[in-house]
């Protein structure tokens, strides 16, 4: 299996940003759509940046290492994780900065991309900093952060539609869980009192195991968590809006990395753990994308991430948990109004050249190689160009 945790490590040189480049951050679940949209499928079809003459789109990974890991100080282990803080250097010749790691947090980010410098006394003059063009996020902006960025004098947040996929309940291949689980069961499960709840318990006997259910959950401000604890509160008591639990928290629910098998394979007992996680993901893991990051070079085996989604059908019938979540890429409104061509002689801004082009060629995002890519991530592409949703 993979290595749980991808370890603090010394200063690389890794690609710097130039001033004629796209930037890019967001979150975990569609880091992986958006690269390789842009970088192309290894042994499959070129990206977006395979045309690019001199200027290019660089996307920053929501994770530290391209395995899909977390940082974690020496020391770390699943029961007791050290999380860093890993940093970025977004444009060449600035200062390292913490690396965006959420969907919620690249918006805020994408905001705070600007900045008041004083003039006089009296008045100040708005300024953009222009480190972060886009961001890829599993939500969408909120009314407030609309605001905000009128406010800031860029019309609005522009929003596009690449990508669909399911948060779905995961487990270990040799898991004591039964075929599925339904919502109503997952409420059981994520409410349940100190010491939890038994299989046996949960299904009515129908599982003989007497074991107690182990609930994983990612950090709350993923977009999984946001999803799965959504689902799990209209169940509860029909609130559709509330990304928060609206019913007392199980004390035995253990917070986890997001969207890693290691977080199940490793936990005390893996037979018993359960947790949210993203469809597309496992699908790319399944798919031998991921390789043992501990051989040098191109020999390391093809990792296979032990674990399975729980799509059976209930023991006492109905349907088993699934949400669906989708991917989203948000850009300031005025880019699109952006007279700079995203390649000297060219007629294009990036904004239209990757997202939003009503009136002009077909956006990178929508074409067939486009569309193609973001499948070849797990994910099922789609392309809505939302506008100021």
């Amino acid at each position: 299996m993979a290595l749980p945790f991808a370890w603090a490590g010394s200063a690389s040189a890794d690609y710097q940003p130039q001033p004629g480049d796209i930037v890019g951050v967001g979150g975990d679940t569609p880091q992986f759509a958006v690269d390789f949209a842009l970088n192309g499928y290894p042994g499959g079809t070129p990206g977006f940046n395979s045309a690019a003459t001199v200027n290019r789109v660089i996307s920053f990974d929501a994770t530290a290492d391209s395995n899909g890991r977390a940082a974690y100080a020496n020391g770390s282990s699943e029961a007791s994780p050290k999380p860093l803080n890993p940093t970025d250097v977004l444009r060449a010749g600035t200062f390292p900065q913490q690396r965006v790691q959420s969907s919620g947090t690249a918006i805020k980010a994408l905001l705070a991309d600007w900045k008041q410098t004083p003039t006089n006394h009296t008045e100040q003059t708005p300024t953009f900093t222009n480190q972060i063009n886009f961001v890829a996020s599993a939500s969408l902006p909120t009314a407030a952060q609309e605001n905000q960025a009128v406010n800031q004098g860029w019309g609005g947040l522009h929003d596009v539609e690449i990508a669909t996929d399911n948060i779905e309940v995961a487990a270990d291949t040799t898991s004591n869980a039964p075929a599925a689980l339904t919502t109503a069961q997952l409420v059981s499960i994520y409410s349940a009192p100190s010491p939890g709840i038994t299989w046996s318990a949960l299904t009515g006997g129908v599982d003989s195991s007497t074991d107690y259910v182990i609930p994983e959950l990612p950090p709350a401000g993923s977009s999984v968590y946001k999803t799965f604890v959504k689902a799990l509160n209209h169940s509860y008591n029909g609130s559709t809006g509330q990304t928060t639990f609206a019913f007392s928290e199980s004390p035995n629910v253990v917070t986890v990395e997001q969207n890693a098998p290691t977080a199940i394979t490793g936990a005390a007992n893996p037979a018993d753990a359960i947790a949210p996680f993203a469809a597309g993901r496992l699908t790319l893991w399944n798919a031998g994308y991921f390789h043992n990051p501990a051989t040098l070079g191109y020999g390391g085996t093809v990792l296979t991430p032990g674990i399975k989604l729980l799509t059976g059908t209930p023991d006492g019938g109905g349907s088993y948990y699934k949400s669906a979540i989708t991917d989203y890429v948000i850009f300031r409104q005025s880019d699109l109004s952006d007279s700079t061509p995203i390649e000297p002689g060219g007629t294009l801004n990036w904004a239209k050249a990757l997202f939003s082009d009503s009136g002009g060629p077909t956006p990178f995002f929508a074409t067939p190689i486009g569309q193609s890519l973001l499948a070849e991530a797990g994910v099922t592409p789609t392309y809505n160009d939302l506008g100021l949703a």
